[in-house]
């Protein structure tokens, strides 16, 4: 019986390389967009605490100064949320574009198997097909020698 050989299967490890390195890929994209969508709630919850503030300073007797500041306080929150929010937006979108890649990384390498095992499968075949002619080729052989011995007798 001869040893099976895949002529691609150099391809093959290429592809599952491939697919490992899109797939910690994709895991550093989730990470990085977990990480912008933790810092833009921490300054929505700022943002709140900032209101909250105001409300409490318009309530009671406060220096315009103070008010000033948290006015600008809050403004500075506002761009810094609307940056959080950009960067949570591309942070997602490039682990959108990275799932995208790891599919299609996926859909190569399963291509390649698929053909391996097809072609196993045939090799598989070919190996009965010879065993079971072999088989044949050594009873044949072994009925005509009885034959053979039977008619000399």
């Amino acid at each position: 019986m001869s040893k099976f050989r895949f002529k691609l299967q150099k391809v093959l490890e290429l592809r599952e390389r491939l697919e490992k390195e899109s797939a910690t890929q994709l895991a550093a994209a989730r990470h990085e967009a977990d990480l912008a969508q933790q810092a833009l709630r921490q300054l929505q919850e700022a943002r709140q605490q900032g209101a909250e503030e105001v409300e409490k300073a318009v309530e009671a007797p406060t220096p315009a100064g103070e008010l000033q500041q948290i006015a600008l306080m809050i403004e500075q929150l506002e761009q810094h949320l609307e940056a959080a929010e950009q960067a949570a937006r591309e942070a997602d979108a490039r682990v959108h574009d990275r799932v995208a890649e790891f599919e299609k990384c996926v859909t190569n390498r399963q291509v390649i198997d698929k053909l391996k095992e097809r072609q196993i499968a045939n090799w598989r075949e070919g190996e009965q097909r010879n065993d079971q002619h072999t088989m044949d080729a050594v009873a044949i052989a072994r009925y005509t020698r009885k034959r053979r011995e039977g008619g000399q007798q």
